[in-house]
């Protein structure tokens, strides 16, 4: 047991317990977003289809901006790109409160477009973080540890979030959440960016060479890991949207957030006792076995017939979801280039997002067709495939791993 302790010990000591204060705040107006969004728009026009449309255009901004922040961040640095993310995406979400409750409606989803394509995307870069801090020091063995803090920050600050935009919609003003989110963003995201913690920028010889070369992004070995990314997202958004109709067929349909909400609990709990894993189980293992139990944790939503039930399914399918995520953001953190972590990292992310859309379809559908049963189907369908994708990825993942005892040296850093 001490030897877990010992290594989330040692990452505050790495950091500062003030960075990982930031770095939970910041996240909060991302897990706001798309609440908000909802809750202001059905506030303000009485049109949940509206509101829909909003909510689904924040998503996709948010998957089209993560590549980009994290691409930006990579070429000029995260300090310059993260204050202005936080700076623009705190105005559009200011604009967007004015633009609904002043009925200016054409203008809203641009609006929440443009404020979920402007979101600093705290969690991935952070994750860049710790890759470039441990790797620097020559403890690359340790980087599970940090995604595994990592995983459980992220289930708790989307818990928290939800909770928070519910609270502060208790005051009757339906602008509320989503301005909060904008102070919390310039007060929490633009301290991170500028935080001492930031990632060199690295530049490359001009000339063709070795270091040229191991700079170029893995386009195989990411496009399996988003891949892996989007089938989580896909069990994600097809659970939440098969529980809705669960809790509207048995007549409690404000059961379902509850019931959804203890998933995040799950995982979190899960993604912390992570650190307990040896560390000769190796990243490529873990991805495998993850992906195997993500398998068994959503077959139990296939039995789901009362609320018991219902959270016992969900339970475990979260505590099976957090190694699966932690172990996919610590394959990329040992395969990414360093001058390409913030776009890999984002990428996933966007992967994540994606997924989480797809599945919200797919399982909408299949309610309607044949009732809460069939949208139960789609989570152990999608992770089957996950596990088929792991399974015939493992080979070629092991051979590109880099090596942790000689880590890929740096070309001409230059903190931004």
């Amino acid at each position: 047991m001490s030897a877990p302790r010992a290594s989330y010990r040692e990452l505050v000591q790495l950091t500062g317990p003030w960075f990982l204060v930031l770095a939970f705040l910041a996240r909060l107006p991302a897990a706001m977003g798309p609440l908000g969004v909802i809750t202001l728009v059905v506030a303000a026009t009485g049109s949940y289809g509206t509101a829909g449309l909003a909510a689904a255009a924040f998503g996709l901004g948010a998957a089209v901006g993560g590549p980009v922040v994290g691409t930006l961040a990579d070429r000029y640095g995260q300090r310059a790109v993260g204050v202005t993310a936080a700076v623009l995406d705190a105005l559009a979400y200011t604009a967007l409160v004015g633009a609904v409750l002043g009925g200016h409606h054409r203008a809203v989803l641009p609006l929440a477009a443009l404020a979920g394509f402007a979101m600093p995307q705290v969690g991935p870069l952070v994750r860049v973080r710790w890759a470039v801090l441990l790797g620097e020091r020559g403890q690359q063995r340790r980087l599970p540890t940090a995604m595994a803090y990592e995983g459980a920050v992220d289930e708790a600050s989307f818990l928290a979030g939800p909770a928070l935009v519910g609270t502060l919609a208790l005051t009757g003003h339906a602008g509320a959440p989503l301005l909060v989110a904008a102070v919390l963003t310039l007060l929490a995201a633009i301290p991170f960016a500028l935080h001492h913690t930031v990632p060199p920028v690295v530049r490359l010889p001009r000339t063709p060479g070795p270091r040229v070369a191991e700079q170029r992004l893995p386009v195989g070995r990411v496009a399996v890991l988003v891949a892996a990314m989007s089938v989580i997202g896909v069990v994600f958004g097809a659970t939440q949207t098969a529980v809705t109709a669960f809790a509207d067929a048995i007549g409690s349909a404000g059961s379902a957030g509850l019931i959804y909400a203890v998933l995040g609990v799950g995982s979190a709990l899960a993604g912390l006792a992570m650190a307990w894993l040896p560390a000769s189980f190796g990243p490529v293992s873990r991805y495998v076995v993850s992906a195997a139990a993500l398998v068994g944790g959503a077959a139990p939503l296939l039995l789901a017939g009362s609320v018991v039930t219902a959270v016992v399914a969900v339970i475990v399918l979260g505590v099976t979801a957090a190694p699966y995520l932690i172990s996919g953001y610590a394959l990329a953190g040992r395969l990414s280039p360093p001058r390409r972590a913030g776009m890999v990292m984002t990428l996933l992310a966007s992967g994540v997002v994606g997924g989480v859309s797809l599945g919200a379809a797919l399982a909408g559908r299949l309610a309607d067709l044949v009732g809460y049963r069939g949208a139960f189907a789609v989570p152990p369908a999608a992770a089957l495939l996950g596990l088929l994708l792991a399974v015939l990825a493992a080979p070629r993942l092991r051979r590109a791993l880099l090596p942790v005892a000689a880590p890929t040296a740096l070309p001409t850093p230059a903190r931004r």
